[in-house]
């Protein structure tokens, strides 16, 4: 019984890898057609001991769609994707022809100019290169964060967004598993609605669920 239960294990996990591969295939071939070039490949943190940044990891674009679900963008919005590495959250909401402007932050120089070259084509959409805890997110009313941070650098994150903002924001909190919790029960935000992106159109995404959750939150809450 443990040898079948092992030869089935093994049969699952080969599928599982197949599968990703070939999401990732279908990602680069949409990233091609959206930016002129590939997003897949992950490129490892060089500021995770100093700064508490995690490396760029592409999201897939199922599992976008799941994340965003029928939310709506407006022209007064603007939104940003708070290390953004090469863009891939970015090209879907273009690609969606959503109306509102698009930014991205990446403190990688090398990874953000990479975003930078292939965003240039598009008028609404900017790349910065800088250290997201310097920004001024009074100019944004969306931000959507890939878990950007390590745990602790997240909290000093919230806290720091927390002491500035004067206006109500959205926030789309993806790999949100290690850190999303710290906002629940927290004065001004409101979980909006929680899931988990997995498996899409037949295929495996990623290697276990991965949760993600939106958030509304307001700093005149009482």
């Amino acid at each position: 019984m443990n040898k079948k239960r092992s030869i089935i294990n093994i049969i699952r996990n080969k599928y599982i890898n197949a599968s990703i591969k070939t999401a990732h295939l279908f990602d680069a071939i949409k990233d091609r057609k959206i930016c002129g070039c590939s997003l897949v490949k992950y490129v490892p943190s060089l500021y995770r001991e100093t700064m508490g940044a995690t490396g760029s990891e592409a999201t897939c674009y199922w599992a976008l769609e799941k994340i965003f679900g029928d939310s709506s963008f407006g022209p007064d919005d603007s939104f940003i994707d708070v290390g953004c590495g090469k863009g891939r959250v970015l090209a879907y909401m273009q690609s969606k022809g959503y109306p509102c402007r698009l930014t991205g932050i990446e403190l990688n120089k090398d990874v953000a100019a990479y975003a930078q070259q292939w965003a240039s084509r598009y008028e609404n959409m900017t790349v910065l290169n800088g250290n997201a805890f310097e920004l001024d997110y009074n100019d944004y009313s969306v931000l959507f964060m890939g878990r950007p941070f390590e745990t602790e650098t997240f909290y000093k994150f919230i806290d720091q967004l927390e002491e500035k903002l004067k206006h109500g924001i959205r926030l789309f909190y993806w790999w949100d598993t290690q850190s999303g919790d710290h906002l629940e029960d927290r004065k001004g935000w409101t979980m909006i609605r929680r899931g988990f992106a997995f498996k899409s159109h037949g295929l495996y995404m990623y290697h276990r669920p991965q949760r993600y959750t939106l958030w509304e939150y307001s700093p005149y809450e009482e």
